[in-house]
């Protein structure tokens, strides 16, 4: 009877006769000897190397990237400080303060007019009438959308008040030299300049940068980094000749409110800054000068909310002679701005007829700290 191979002196392989185990194998020990340790440490010596080179060509396009980054900088930073020169103090140095008594009494009224009418006439920002024609709707569509990031980019970084309009106005004048010179006349991706301009904290550009990259990828042609953002910029201060507008609403709009009997830090004052943002909306207004929509946004505040029965200044022309011996404007002048800027007021928040996109107007303009004043035109 055959002994049990699994009991202890049998022949089976766990018994004291049994053939001894060999060594076991190195798992990178294949035939042929090419596992052996030769072999790998070489493979290994090869990965390493190949490593520090990778490392060593990512650390030159590095510092490559960042010495061209440093170069657009400080070019920029000339070239920035060249156009933008004082900034918000130069929009505010437009004429000296008056007095409401000084208003109306009309003290130093025959050099003020004609002072405030040269800024406006000097405003070369006001596109023409030729280059409107030509925008079909998917440029209106277009640029609405570029103005909306704008907005949210101003409100959600705090920046002062005058750069909005700066921003925009310096869009239009940028695009608007462009189609005049026959090239491309939409980056659609376009954060403007006048934007890193501010009187309390700079912006940051990684701020602008990633505001860049939020627009949806079907509407950019890439993800955008700090140099491609100082290149458009570049560009930008190129085309507009490193200028930028000497005149906005900012330098008008406190003065001609003020003429036209309209206290400051009320909802009336306000509404004469909200008619002047919602213009920035649409594109119609960027043919007119900054004088005459300043002036129209005090006329229809003044029509709207002081002149009716009832109300504060009833009986008042709705042009009086303050208003035109400060403007330098007569009401005759006005009729055109005032037809659309009424035009306007009525899309408000009505997509379907709207020209451009009032989304970041509206909810800026739609707070308790701003009166509530979109809401008021709601259906």
């Amino acid at each position: 009877m055959p002994k049990d191979s699994n009991k202890r002196g049998g022949t089976g392989p766990t018994g004291p006769y049994s053939k001894a185990k060999e060594p076991r194998k190195s798992q990178y020990q294949l035939r042929g000897g090419r596992g052996s340790d030769d072999f790998l440490l070489a493979g290994i010596e090869s990965d390493r190397r190949a490593s520090r080179v990778a490392k060593e060509l990512r650390q030159q396009l590095q510092e490559q990237a960042q010495k061209v980054l440093k170069e657009l900088q400080q070019s920029n930073a000339k070239d920035r400080d060249l156009a933008l020169g004082d900034g918000a103090a130069r929009l505010k140095s437009l004429a000296p303060d008056l007095t409401n008594q000084e208003m109306q009494d009309g003290h130093m009224m025959p050099q003020y007019p004609s002072l405030t009418l040269a800024h406006g006439q000097a405003d070369k920002y006001a596109v023409s009438v030729e280059f409107l024609s030509n925008c079909g709707d998917a440029f209106k569509e277009l640029h609405g959308y570029t103005v909306d990031r704008i907005f949210d980019g101003c409100s959600r970084m705090c920046v002062c008040k005058e750069a909005l309009p700066l921003a925009v106005r310096l869009l239009d004048y940028y695009i608007h030299t462009l189609w005049a010179k026959g090239e491309n006349v939409f980056h659609h991706n376009l954060v403007a300049v006048s934007m890193l301009y501010e009187e309390r904290e700079p912006v940051v550009i990684n701020d602008l940068v990633t505001l860049m990259n939020e627009v949806p990828m079907d509407k950019r042609d890439r993800t955008y980094t700090r140099i491609d953002f100082l290149r458009i910029e570049q560009h930008i201060l190129m085309t507009t000749g490193m200028e930028l507008p000497s005149s906005t609403y900012c330098a008008f709009s406190d003065r001609f409110a003020k003429a036209g009997g309209i206290p400051p830090d009320t909802k009336d004052h306000a509404f004469v800054q909200f008619l002047q943002e919602l213009a920035l909306t649409d594109y119609t207004f960027s043919q007119y000068k900054s004088n005459i929509i300043s002036a129209t946004a005090v006329y229809m505040t003044r029509k709207m909310w002081l002149l009716r029965e009832g109300q504060p200044r009833h009986g008042e022309p709705s042009w009086t002679e303050a208003l035109k011996r400060v403007t330098g404007v007569q009401k005759s002048q006005l009729t055109s701005c005032r037809d659309e800027m009424a035009r306007l007021l009525r899309s408000l928040n009505r997509p379907h007829i709207a020209i451009g996109k009032q989304d970041a107007c509206i909810a800026k303009w739609s707070t308790p700290a701003n009166y509530n004043i979109a809401s008021v035109f709601y259906d």
